[in-house]
């Protein structure tokens, strides 16, 4: 097959058939072959044929990461479908997807029904015109909503999937932490598909021992995975207790990496190599290598490329989404450019790093404070084993530090752990960044992403 195939619909049924009986899927039923996933995908393709689901029209697809997920997923593309994975635990989101998007069928099983959304907004209808006058596939993604409501994001799926190239490479087994329904889950089955890789299901729940265990049973040799992830893993030395000696690279991303967190994870799984990646809901995955400090953005790739302005990070890229579905411009610019909300930093090797989230700085009295900055020092105290940083409503100074903090040590008494804070982060952090108010807790909650949430605490 020629090197310069990306891939497409049409060129996935292409590798069905000529990776035939070559493993693809494992999950706890068993594993599943190039050719089944062909024989699925066509099946899933007929059905919305069969229905009368009309190119441009919206179809709702399981957002698990499961076998049966994939299959829908190009078969309604195939049909020339919008297609909108959505997990199960996001039903309470549907009242918002129906305002903006209006879904006209949705998958439930294995049986492809109507579904109840109403007329799409006026702007969701402007978006959706050229994919349906084409007869292109899109796609539609919720924002990870960090910090508020996700808004959707409209692709063009063809122009998106045009960045996966088509390649033979070594067979790795690969284990998405990340669901069917984010760009980092999607992005790394994407590449594995087009690389010839074995997909390996992760756990229905994910935690820490049921992750570790899922590596150790199929031998996962790829974990693509959040820093959160990773530290919660570290916290709870499943590396002690399970064998992770198959774990060859953990690419990792979605938000900041602190140095020291890197650096424990280096110590704990000497073997394994940490790569970091970096992407958008509104731009796909982008371009990048790791320098070790920073990301060094792929400027070599025909139509992307990347700048910084007022400390924010701008890309120009040939995957970038259509626009938002509420019709709200967000970052989007008319001259092609995307403002990606991103904090960041030109290093003097070329590299940039990526610092956090505009919307998640924290304003103490007008002083700027990013969340992250302030985890990756308490991080380091000995007795922190893992810890949330957001801000707090404050009369007099508009905001403040606050922190959640799970303690490794037997002191309880909230004063005395913030004292400690404080006294090992004085010499490292000025005064207004230090946390204001502590809590403890007895575990950090992460979005369904996998990430820290950054919303402001209630008053």
């Amino acid at each position: 097959m020629s090197e310069a195939l990306v891939l497409s619909p049409d060129t996935l049924l292409v590798l069905c058939e000529r990776r035939c009986a070559r493993d693809l899927w494992v999950d706890a039923t068993g594993v599943r072959t190039w050719l089944e996933l062909g024989s699925a995908v066509r099946a899933a393709q007929a059905a919305c044929q069969a229905a009368g689901v009309q190119p441009g029209e919206i179809v709702l697809t399981p957002g698990e990461a499961s076998f049966a997920a994939l299959a829908w997923f190009f078969g309604a593309a195939l049909a020339g479908a919008v297609v909108a994975p959505l997990r199960a635990e996001r039903e309470g989101e549907l009242e918002n997807w129906n305002l903006q998007a209006a879904p006209h069928w949705r998958v439930r099983g294995q049986a492809l029904e109507r579904a109840q959304g109403g007329a799409a907004s006026p702007a969701a209808e402007r978006l959706l015109a050229p994919l349906r006058a084409a007869g292109r596939p899109g796609l539609i993604l919720a924002t990870g909503g960090t910090t508020g409501v996700p808004k959707l994001v409209l692709h063009d799926l063809v122009a998106l999937l045009a960045t996966v190239a088509v390649k033979q490479s070594v067979a790795r087994r690969i284990m998405p932490l990340m669901r069917f329904d984010h760009i980092g889950g999607l992005d790394m089955v994407w590449r594995a598909l087009g690389s010839g890789h074995v997909l390996v299901a992760p756990p229905a729940e994910l935690t820490p021992a049921s992750v570790a265990a899922a590596i150790e049973r199929h031998g996962v040799e790829v974990m693509p995975a959040t820093p959160s992830f990773l530290n919660l893993m570290l916290a709870a030395e499943v590396h002690r207790s399970r064998s992770l000696s198959s774990l060859r690279v953990v690419p990792y991303g979605a938000e900041p990496m602190p140095v020291g967190l890197l650096a424990r994870l280096g110590a704990a799984l000497p073997k394994v190599e940490f790569v970091q990646r970096f992407g958008t809901s509104e731009t796909g995955a982008l371009p990048v290598s790791d320098s070790g400090a920073g990301l060094l953005l792929g400027d070599d790739v025909a139509g992307f490329e990347w700048k910084i302005v007022a400390d924010e990070l701008w890309v120009r890229s040939p995957a970038r989404a259509l626009g938002y579905l509420s019709g709200a411009p967000g970052g989007f610019g008319a001259d092609g450019w995307f403002r990606t909300g991103d904090l960041a930093e030109r290093l003097p090797d070329g590299a940039v790093r990526v610092l956090g989230r505009c919307e998640e700085l924290i304003n103490v009295g007008g002083e700027k404070v990013l969340p992250a900055e302030v985890e990756a020092v308490l991080q380091e105290h000995p007795q922190v084993a893992d810890c949330r940083v957001y801000a707090e409503r404050n009369a007099l100074l508009g905001q403040v530090v606050a922190v959640e903090i799970v303690w490794r040590g037997p002191e309880t008494d909230v004063l005395v752990v913030k004292r400690s804070l404080h006294e090992f982060a004085a010499g490292r952090l000025p005064r207004h960044k230090l946390p204001a108010n502590v809590r403890l807790v007895s575990a950090v909650g992460t979005t369904r992403n996998l990430k820290k949430s950054r919303s402001v605490s209630p008053a």
